[in-house]
């Protein structure tokens, strides 16, 4: 390990500056060795307690009558532990040897030895995503380094800078070696170029669609048509919101004298369009509209507003748009508005209602229409 000289923090070999000081290792830290594992203790040996004398022995003891009448007094000795006396170091030839047969030696010459140099540590510098650039040499740095490993400068009060993801290498993974062990040297190694692939084909399949989208005219308006389709339907269920659109002129194949088709579109609920159905058998009314309008919904009141049970009413009805397309509709026999769903109609200009059956009435041979009106999804 390195021990910092600066700090006396202990530091990994492989540590280019300390990591408490920031101080160069190679400068300012010196290499220690691991202390070895201390020796096992030698065991101490323990006197055995003597045993226990009652008090007439342990005064004999005090008073030193426990001794053998033939054995004379002798002074009390202590036990010293024997000391070893270290030898003293060799002392170091002088310049002057002799042999044992009194010839004089001369020194011999030894070669100059090489200075030990600075130990350097190994410094990784491969940057990999997710580490650290640190922005004065550009080394790469785990995020949870103080200190550069290159140059040792303080990322903590440095902006450093986060190492992106190319974007090409979001599209292109680079490609990971397996470590060593997973498969044998002779096996292939996987190409992962399928992900790849569908990424470019999809892409093109992007490119190719947006394209025809804005050169080809027809395939541009058909997208719009199917697409504000489905927003006026999802718009009117989640939230329906409508614009009411009136025609600006109103016409009939028949009318009676004094109620024109005209009347349909003037919102008075006590004026209505009639046609005698005995002498008109295919009877129809046109709304025409000044501009081009987008339509969704239609609004029909039946009958002849207060005189209702007194006039027919239509009851199946054909409507006829001017793009050529239609629908086919059985109205209720009511005398309030109904709403009928027309889908998503775009750049209409007129519409035509075709009364294919009525519900008779005993008084009259006449069918009415009391108002038609139409409505807009915003």
């Amino acid at each position: 390990m390195l021990v910092c000289k600066v700090c006396n923090n202990q530091n990994k070999d492989t540590d280019a500056f300390c990591l408490s000081c920031g101080k160069s290792t190679a400068l300012f830290s010196e290499h220690v060795d691991d202390p070895p594992a201390p020796p096992p203790s030698a065991p101490v040996d323990v006197p055995e307690p003597e045993p226990e004398q009652d008090l007439i022995g342990r005064v004999r003891r005090a008073v030193g009558m426990d001794r053998p009448a033939s054995d004379p007094a002798t002074p009390a000795t202590f036990s010293v532990p024997p000391t070893t006396v270290a030898e003293p170091p060799p002392k170091p030839p002088s310049s002057d040897m002799t042999t044992g047969r009194g010839d004089s030696v001369a020194p011999t010459d030894e070669p100059d030895r090489p200075s030990p140099k600075p130990y350097s540590p190994p410094i990784h510098t491969t940057v990999q995503p997710g580490d650290v650039r640190c922005p004065k040499c550009g080394a790469g740095n785990s995020p949870d380094r103080h200190f550069c490993q290159r140059c040792g400068t303080n990322l903590k009060l440095v902006a450093a800078v986060p190492v992106k993801v190319p974007w090409y290498r979001r599209l292109f993974p680079a490609r990971s070696a397996p470590a060593a062990g997973i498969r044998p040297s002779s096996a292939p190694v996987e190409r992962k170029w399928g992900g790849a692939a569908f990424r470019v084909i999809a892409l093109g399949v992007v490119v190719v669609v947006v394209l025809a989208y804005a050169v080809v005219s027809p395939l541009r308006t058909r997208v719009n048509d199917s697409v504000g389709s489905l927003y006026a339907t999802a718009h009117k269920h989640f939230f329906p919101t409508y614009t009411r659109i009136r025609p600006s002129d109103a016409t009939a194949s028949s009318a009676v004298s004094t109620h024109p088709a005209r009347l349909t579109i003037d919102l008075i609920t006590e004026t209505y369009w009639a046609a005698n159905t005995s002498t008109d058998k295919q009877l129809w009314v046109r709304l025409i509209f000044a501009d081009p309008v987008d339509i969704n919904t239609i609004l029909i009141t039946s009958g002849a507003g207060n005189d209702f049970a007194t006039i027919g009413r239509p009851k199946d009805v054909k409507i006829v748009f001017s793009d050529k397309s239609s629908v086919t509709l059985t109205l209720k026999d009511d005398p309030n508005a109904d709403s009928y769903d027309l889908g998503s109609l775009r750049h209409t200009t007129f519409v035509e209602i075709h009364i294919l059956s009525v519900y008779p009435s005993a008084q009259s041979p006449d069918v009415a229409i009391n108002e038609v009106e139409f409505l807009r999804i915003e």
